[in-house]
């Protein structure tokens, strides 16, 4: 009976150190899945209502999307931030194909300077996830070092402003994390955004014949 308290005790102080380090903060929340309705936006939106967080301490970090059918049929996106009392914390938001989102957070030691995510979520919305196509996945994630991006190896663009202008080459070298837009739909392409490319230490755009 003993070993059987004991093991009892444990289990509680566990699940009471799991609950403190990875808490839901889900606030019956639901978005539009249909592509001609929803921007992701609304998205950040959602999240930022239903959060302590200190808006403009916001990094995004990463961004899963899949689509299929014209819908929105999962989406996973992390960001980091400091929340009302100054403490970094990392962010977990999860939206399934009926639109409810689930976010859950857990304390971290340092946050990693990449950009706000309304910086690229409002890119992405002025092109319109619905003229992305009816099937695909689109990733965001950041990378810093020595980079070089060719289209040979896959269609590169620049998101600017609702369109996409073709590039030729894209060579980085810099500490500062790089915004990596993958959208994959049979064959795979990468977009970037203007800020990123200004930093950039050459850029070539395709010549449209």
């Amino acid at each position: 009976m003993k070993k059987i308290v004991a093991v009892l005790c444990v289990v509680l102080f566990l699940i009471t150190i799991v609950g403190l380090y990875l808490r839901s903060e889900t606030k019956n929340c639901t978005i539009q899945t249909e592509l001609e309705k929803v921007e992701l936006s609304m998205v950040w939106q959602a999240a930022v209502s239903s959060v302590d967080l200190q808006n403009q301490t916001a990094n995004l970090e990463w961004l899963h999307l899949k689509v299929s059918d014209r819908k929105i049929q999962s989406l996973h996106l992390e960001f980091t931030g400091k929340n009302s009392q100054g403490k970094s914390r990392m962010y977990y938001v999860d939206v399934n194909s009926l639109g409810r989102v689930k976010i859950h957070s857990k304390s971290v030691r340092e946050l990693q300077p990449t950009t706000h995510p309304m910086n690229v979520l409002r890119e992405l919305d002025k092109f319109g996830l619905e003229n992305v196509g009816a099937d695909y996945t689109l990733d965001i994630s950041f990378e810093w070092g020595d980079l070089g991006f060719n289209s040979s190896y896959g269609n590169l663009y620049l998101l600017k402003e609702g369109k996409l202008i073709p590039l030729e080459k894209v060579v980085f070298h810099t500490n500062i994390p790089i915004c990596r837009i993958d959208v994959c739909k049979g064959a795979c392409e990468t977009w970037f955004v203007q800020n990123d490319l200004l930093r950039a230490e050459k850029v070539v755009f395709k010549e449209i014949t």
